[in-house]
């Protein structure tokens, strides 16, 4: 029997220290590590008190000394572990603690947290895969912007007044003159009104419209949509098969993705599967129309072990199947992305150097007559 810990003086200070001065957020691989160790002390028969407490003394982690400390006070309280992760929705998902709950009433409570470690460890891979797909072309686009920025506002006025002098400029070298005058005087507006439109967007994709739209417009365009569809297409299967596999019904499970899936658009589908199973419906008939955000082979294969009973099934082949496709769609992404930065660059550089030749041609005739 664990004796009740009640904090001391010096903890109760330290806890109103840390939630006044809280500079450091609990993140997934924070969470990985809090789920994969209190695996590790429940296997070994420690108590969940036990477990947590012996993390709170032993790490140097700021963020998780933080959440322990939440915890054990929960604990002490006499609540349960699930109750004190509920408590604390900063730092976990409403499903953690039902999924957690599920643990505690079948007494597998070391089973669901590896479960929860494993999923995060493998939503977190992908997730990175993803964004780093969609930043690569963000930098090399900023970069080839500033080289542009760059090349007209500093090194062509150069070359052109070196070369042209007072010679009367063919027409393409006047274009050029006028777009490179362009960025000589208005640089600084330029880059203020780029600062100020990510400033803009940053802003609008935080509000629910913004990521509404947003996330329509990715998932229209080339490639890209392809990838953002198959990402959150394995996000939500993987979420939903943990969530039934660990005991929920698929009314908790699509109640609780809702606060999940950080998409509008899924969670427009995910309303209406709870409606369509409130109403007495199945996955198939809520989901079968949904063909924006979700395959039509993948709805059809629900439906198949959906009727055979074997869902969990049909979820681990969707998820197998779709991570190929979303590996394979990162890679082609990858190598049409950069041929098509190189041809923009080109066709600057041919611009540019058309504009250049023309003057020194100009300059030769001149020297010949």
């Amino acid at each position: 029997m664990n004796e009740k810990h009640q904090p001391n003086f010096i903890e109760r200070m330290l806890m109103g220290i840390m939630q006044a001065v809280d500079t450091q957020t609990f993140s997934e691989k924070d969470k990985i590590l809090f789920y994969k160790q209190l695996v590790y002390m429940l296997k070994g028969g420690v108590s969940i008190l036990q477990a947590v407490d012996t993390l709170k003394r032993t790490t140097n982690n700021y963020a998780l000394k933080k959440v322990t400390t939440s915890i054990i006070f929960y604990l002490n309280e006499g609540k349960s572990f699930s109750y004190a992760l509920s408590r604390l929705p900063e730092y976990f998902d409403e499903s953690d603690a039902a999924i957690v709950k599920t643990g505690e009433n079948t007494g597998t409570l070391d089973v669901v947290l590896q479960e929860l470690a494993n999923e995060y460890t493998y939503l977190g891979s992908i997730k990175n895969r993803y964004k780093s797909a969609l930043t690569y072309p963000i930098i090399l686009i900023i970069m080839a912007f500033g080289a542009v920025i760059f090349l007209f506002s500093s090194v062509l006025p150069s070359i052109l007044e070196m070369v042209a002098g007072d010679q009367q400029l063919p027409q393409i070298t006047l274009i050029l003159k006028s777009v490179s005058d362009f960025f000589v005087w208005y640089w600084r507006e330029i880059i203020v009104c780029v600062i100020t439109g990510l400033i803009v967007l940053m802003i609008y994709a935080s509000t629910e419209v913004g990521k509404n739209r947003l996330s329509k417009v990715l998932i229209g365009l080339p490639m890209i949509g392809a990838m953002t569809k198959t990402y959150y297409l394995i996000k939500w299967v993987r979420y939903t098969k943990l969530m039934i596999g660990s005991g929920l019904d698929y009314l908790q499970t699509f109640r609780l993705l809702r606060g999940v899936l950080d998409i509008p658009l899924y969670r427009e589908m995910i309303d209406s599967v709870i409606a369509g199973l409130q109403l007495g419906k199945t996955i198939y008939d809520a989901i079968k129309d949904q063909t924006h955000i979700i395959y039509p082979n993948v709805a059809v294969m629900i439906k198949v072990w959906e009727e055979t009973a074997h869902l969990e099934e049909a979820m681990e082949n969707i998820i197998s199947m779709y991570q190929e496709e979303l590996d394979t769609s990162i890679t082609q992404f990858s190598k049409v992305l950069e041929p098509v930065i190189l041809i923009f660059m080109g066709v600057i550089v041919a611009f540019v150097a058309s504009g250049i030749f023309g003057v020194v041609f100009s300059v030769m005739e001149n020297v010949w007559v």
